[in-house]
């Protein structure tokens, strides 16, 4: 058999291990998330680029259910499979290179599972592939045709993940002479051309992604974080290759082969700046993905070579079959977020039988209301609160529509609140997990009433604020609502949690629609402690404010 021919079998057996995973798998609450961008398409979303939700609206063209969500991401998988193999091309010359080169692929765990899940990684691993071919082509012939193609890939790359410019750093650093050659910095100045609409709907929106990124996912230091990095990072690549694409990396070092070269650059260069990010707080361990495709180039072009091939048929062959059987089988274990969508017949059906069907909001989680909307087709928001972060829920603000109007408010409380017995219910999903569901006549949500804090001082151990209200809704807001009274927080960020401290304000309060007020309170000062303004109806603690660093002059 020709190699080509076995490579591209092989190929095929790949994408329909992908399809069968992709539908039998149970969705994760993530994807029904990124499944609810595809509904709404916009330039930008507040957790990432857009392209995860160009594939999430493809899919539903022409499935429902689990491929509704994955269909492009087996395609786009399989098309990254097939590139990487284009880049490799050379060497793939006889059907024990084809061999080696699937199993060096399918043992790498963190990149056979972003062959059916679909999250803003998948769009990642097809672009860098596409870029490093690209730029392998363009180091044999530069040209300003592949100039112009390279820039419409590194925009696609920023269009699905924000840390694809690490990527280009990286590629860059290991020739810095690429900085003087006119096509590239052509290629560097189209790209960003390409990538202003979502530069522009960053704008627009006070630049929610880079606020949550780079602040509000800030963690405090803790050296566990430094420590577990390695070792969570052997589990993601497998440690067999880890460690062998490590050694290679050094080995090649002084390489005259500038694609070789940045491929070690790239594989490096990921690992050592996220375990220098853990010196600030966690990293994820799948953030390293994008360095998948070089860590293959590097460890392919090394396990080629004739001396590796009893370490090949040893070690990498039955470490795919083990991996193939474990990806087939191990959603059968369970995983918390898994078990959301399995519980979906047994809660949402006991949802259903409460409410019949009016409108469920949600407090304090933007999973859950994905996953209700994935599962029964009915549309739904989260109520955001000072517990947990804002999300695109925040930006979409679907609760608008439910004020003054029937809903049910589907509550994880974070403190008790003595709901009438008479209006609630308690639901349960598959794991026992017990939620409470509160009937609500007239919905008052707080989440869209802005507050600034025009002054703030200290006093004898208080806190002296004086504060405008706006009511951006299109309703009269009444702090002495008869089923969701009001009450006015200031909390606290403190390093062992959130301090939320009630305020004294009149409580005939009334807020005409679109109209603002004024007015004064206080509340016991914690020195240097960050602060935010909430307002709490009951059914969640919304941040109605910045946050306020005060100094210690304050």
């Amino acid at each position: 058999m020709k190699p080509q021919k076995l490579f591209y079998i092989l190929l095929t057996l790949w994408m329909f291990v992908d399809l069968l995973q992709a539908i039998f798998t149970p969705v994760h609450a993530d994807e029904a998330y990124y499944a609810l961008y595809g509904k709404f398409l916009d330039w930008g979303y507040y957790d990432h680029p857009p392209m995860v939700a160009l594939l999430t609206a493809l899919s539903s063209l022409f499935f429902k259910g689990t491929l509704a969500i994955r269909f492009m991401t087996v395609l786009l998988h399989g098309a990254t499979v097939l590139l990487l193999g284009m880049s490799m091309q050379e060497k793939l010359t006889s059907n024990r290179a084809v061999i080696t080169f699937f199993a060096i692929a399918a043992s790498i765990p963190i990149f056979i599972i972003y062959g059916f899940i679909t999250t803003p990684d998948a769009p990642l691993l097809f672009f860098t592939a596409l870029f490093f071919l690209l730029y392998k082509q363009y180091l044999k012939g530069p040209s300003w045709k592949l100039a112009i193609f390279l820039a419409i890939t590194i925009a696609a790359m920023l269009y699905s993940k924000y840390m694809a410019v690490l990527v280009v750093f990286f590629v860059i650093l290991s020739d810095l002479r690429l900085l003087k050659d006119p096509k590239i910095i052509f290629t560097g100045f189209l790209a960003l051309i390409l990538f202003i609409p979502h530069i522009l709907w960053q704008i627009s929106h006070d630049f929610p992604s880079l606020q949550y990124h780079l602040m509000q996912r800030n963690t405090s230091f803790k050296f566990q974080y430094v420590l577990e990095f390695l070792p969570l990072q052997l589990l993601v690549f497998n440690p067999l290759c880890f460690i062998l694409a490590i050694l290679f990396c050094w080995k090649n070092r002084n390489t005259r082969d500038k694609f070789l070269r940045a491929s070690g650059f790239t594989v490096i260069g990921f690992i050592t700046f996220f375990w220098i990010m853990t010196f600030k707080g966690h990293a994820e361990p799948h953030w390293t993905m994008a360095a998948t495709a070089p860590m293959i180039f590097i460890l392919f072009d090394n396990l080629s070579d004739q001396k590796w091939v009893k370490l090949v048929h040893f070690a990498f062959i039955p470490l795919t079959a083990i991996l193939l059987f474990l990806r087939l089988f191990a959603p059968l274990l369970g995983d918390e977020d898994y078990e959301i969508l399995e519980g979906c017949p047994f809660l949402y059906d006991s949802i259903g039988n409460y409410n019949d069907h009016s409108p469920v909001l949600f407090a304090s989680s933007f999973q859950l209301p994905s996953v209700y909307w994935f599962h029964t087709g009915y549309e739904t928001t989260a109520l955001s609160s000072v517990y947990n972060r804002r999300t695109q829920f925040d930006i979409w603000q679907f609760d608008r529509k439910y004020q003054g109007k029937t809903v049910c408010v589907l509550e994880m409380p974070r403190y008790i609140v003595p709901y009438p017995k008479e209006k609630t219910s308690v639901v349960r999903d598959c794991s026992n997990r017990a939620y409470t569901l509160l009937k609500i006549d007239h919905f008052q949500g707080a989440n869209r009433i802005d507050v600034d804090v025009d002054e703030y001082h200290s006093r004898n151990d208080s806190l002296l604020l004086k504060l405008t209200l706006h009511n951006t809704y299109d309703q009269p807001f009444v702090f002495e609502h008869p089923e969701l009274p009001v009450t006015l927080f200031v909390a606290y960020k403190l390093d062992n949690g959130t301090r939320a401290i009630a305020c004294p304000v009149p409580a005939d309060i009334v807020i005409p629609a679109g109209e603002s007020i004024s007015i004064s309170t206080e509340a016991p000062y914690i020195p240097n402690a960050p602060f935010v303004i909430c307002l709490d109806n009951l059914v969640n603690r919304s941040v109605n404010s910045k946050p306020i660093k005060p100094e210690s002059n304050d």
